[in-house]
């Protein structure tokens, strides 16, 4: 059993759903890095732009000023940490890679011979994953007549068009897209299923952290870090490779006793 990987969020924004803030700076960023990496990350995930339901898009210059000199500060920092790039645009992507990242995050459900061709000229890895619309329409694009039979499809798809393109097939990873163009029963349903997806012989990035849908009727305010937490034992159960989470110091916990869970007699 390959033991699966946990992914830091890195939000290098304003405005992202749980920890945007305008004072996002270098060093306070750095800082998450080192709390991150003690705390036991595989992975840095960094983004410069936030993609929660009706976030406004943010110009490729501007999202390289967020993002490249903490992805610079972060290879010398940690050099023996991968760090994937959250990014839908080629240019972000191409000077990402220039500067050391090794995966691109791209979770506009849409990439591009160009997107493919960059991550492959780099022997990048990229994570696909399913989505409808953009932030500003998503969830106005909930309806399915097989949630999980056209999810599956999808990604597929993506996968072909990828090996396609000269990516390596171990160097595709997917994502079900969870809270992008679902509704609260459809993550539900997807949490539950997971292992639907495992036979599409990739790796499987779940990104479950702080989610609305996650959130009980009683929280206020919803903080929704237990059900996190909860969710992410139920991904490892499902299959999932990679789980991608805010709180990583106690995902680290959930996942060494999931693996302690499997090896006992």
């Amino acid at each position: 059993m390959t033991k699966p990987l946990l992914m830091g969020i890195v939000n290098a924004t304003p405005d992202s759903f749980y920890d945007g803030n305008p004072h996002n700076n270098l060093p306070t960023l750095l800082a998450k890095c080192k709390d991150y990496a003690d705390g036991g990350a595989d992975i840095f995930d960094i983004g410069g732009e936030s993609t929660r339901p009706s976030a406004a898009p943010v110009p490729a210059e501007e999202e390289l000023a967020r993002v490249l000199p903490l992805i610079k500060e972060v290879r010398k920092a940690w050099p023996q940490i991968p760090v994937s790039l959250d990014t839908v645009k080629i240019p972000v992507a191409l000077e990402g890679l220039k500067a050391g990242v090794s995966i691109i995050n791209d979770v506009s459900g849409t990439p591009d011979k160009e997107m493919f061709k960059i991550v492959k000229d780099f022997n990048a890895q990229i994570v696909v994953m399913h989505t409808r619309g953009t932030p500003q329409t998503m969830q106005t694009m909930t309806e399915y007549k097989d949630l999980l039979g056209e999810i599956k499809e999808f990604l597929a798809r993506k996968i072909d068009e990828a090996v396609a393109c000269g990516i390596a097939k171990q160097n595709v990873i997917i994502d079900v897209g969870f809270g992008f163009a679902k509704t609260r029963e459809q993550n539900y349903e997807l949490l539950k299923h997971l292992s639907f997806f495992k036979d599409l012989g990739v790796q499987m990035l779940v990104g479950l952290s702080r989610k609305t849908f996650l959130a009980q009727k009683r929280e206020l305010p919803p903080k929704r870090k237990a059900q996190t937490l909860a969710a992410n034992l139920v991904a490892l159960q499902g299959g999932a490779d990679i789980l991608r989470v805010h709180d990583v110091k106690d995902t680290r916990k959930i996942m060494d006793f999931y693996q302690e869970l499997q090896g006992a007699k």
